[in-house]
């Protein structure tokens, strides 16, 4: 019996043992969904258009081509014509950058001085193609589908807020902590595909990006993200601080080329597309230590969890100083440090920097109280075993 019971108490703790391990990653939280659509725009005839979709906290239209000509311009804004972006050029598969709202009004003026009004009229949940039988060259854009958020928010998150949320609006921090503030200006806000958040950071002098490989696995999914950077309140008291998507930033890229990924170690390195005419001087960049994590040493999360403003996560529940408690848990990934500072659903791929230098010891992917990250020191050795550790992305220093 004694052998019985306990062999069922040994299996019970595997069992218990596999289902944390599968369900503390910090997935790429969907937040919103595909909807079909068929647009097609001639090049010498102006065109508007409204997508709109019923409590959508956003739009987000997908151009399978965009061929516009020269003198020509394809804007997309809010039905108010607020949050207007306007696009040139040539370019396929991608989604435009989000509208916030349930509406998003397209229209396109064809390269000419007299813009000849026409009529606007909703989606109505209509498939059907607006303009047909136009040949390949003489098409501006078509639209196959856009992506519309969930009035609900986050669909399926796993929290990993320990206790109460500690966490603070980065705004918050401006003055009272500028080093850290200053530091997370180069954390980003990343809407995958249309329908997922992340976090993600710039890595080195060279317009490199860090996040995790279950947020940007392959070159495709690299090819349609909105980085955006910047995207705060003005104020520690907007009650937008705690809003999904609220408090827009600035869009610099919405494509990026994959440089590297490592599904083992949960990260992956790409190279901004920037937009025409972006700098990212404003924003800085991080640096990791080459020497990797110490144990207790203080730390903190710059982070977008649940696809909110930025937020820094410095202390506990106890009012402590947020400390690296586990030098190597079974996290997400074998061999990870451990803590207890507050993320979300969304706050994957966020650095976790040292309080001591600033420098990033860890990349933030697991869930869970305690909540893990890749030890740095890792990445760091892959890439510069691979050549392609980018300019002054590492500094090789080891605390006292």
């Amino acid at each position: 019996m004694f052998t019985l019971i306990k062999l069922v108490s040994v299996v019970a703790a595997i069992a218990l043992s596999a289902t944390a391990a599968s369900s503390c990653h910090q997935q790429a939280n969907t937040i919103g969904s595909d909807h079909a659509l068929d647009l097609v725009a001639a090049k010498n005839e102006p065109f508007s258009y409204i997508i709109e979709e019923v409590g959508a906290t956003y739009i987000a239209p997908h151009f399978n081509e965009l061929s516009i000509p020269d003198g020509g311009v394809l804007e997309i804004s809010a039905l108010d014509g607020s949050q207007k972006v306007r696009y040139t050029g040539a370019r396929s598969d991608f989604y435009a950058e989000y509208v916030t709202g349930p509406s998003a009004v397209l229209t396109y003026y064809p390269p000419q001085d007299i813009v000849i009004s026409v009529d606007i009229f909703s989606d109505d949940n209509s498939t059907e193609s607006t303009t047909g039988g136009l040949d390949a060259a003489s098409v501006a854009f078509s639209v196959d589908r856009f992506a519309s958020g969930f009035a609900t928010g986050i669909e399926s998150s796993i929290e990993a807020i320990c206790g109460a949320d500690n966490s603070k609006a980065a705004v918050c921090l401006k003055s009272s902590d500028a080093t850290k503030y200053t530091k997370a200006q180069a954390v980003g806000r990343l809407l995958i595909g249309g329908s997922s958040l992340c976090t993600g950071w710039l890595f080195g002098s060279q317009g490199h990006l860090i996040t995790n490989n279950h947020c940007i696995g392959t070159a495709a999914a690299a090819a349609k993200v909105q980085f955006e950077f910047g995207a705060e309140c003005a104020t520690c008291s907007d009650p937008n601080n705690l809003k999904q998507l609220a408090c827009p930033g600035t869009t610099v890229a919405t494509s990026a080329q994959f440089i590297y990924t490592n599904k083992e170690l949960d990260v992956t390195l790409v190279k901004l597309n920037l937009k025409a005419g972006v700098s990212l001087a404003k924003y800085g960049y991080l640096q990791a230590r080459t020497s990797g994590p110490v144990l207790n040493e203080p730390i903190y999360i710059a982070q977008h969890p649940g696809g909110k403003p930025k937020r820094l996560a410095t202390v506990v529940d106890s009012g402590a100083v947020g400390t690296i408690e586990k030098f190597s848990i079974a996290s997400c990934s074998p061999d990870e440090i451990g803590y207890s500072l507050d993320t979300e659903g969304g706050s994957s791929g966020s650095p976790v920097l040292s309080t001591k230098d600033n420098l990033v010891v860890g990349l933030h992917n697991c869930g869970g109280c305690q909540n893990g990250a890749t030890k740095i020191n890792k990445v760091v050795a892959q890439l510069k075993g691979l050549g392609l550790l980018p300019a002054n992305a590492a500094v090789a220093r080891k605390l006292p």
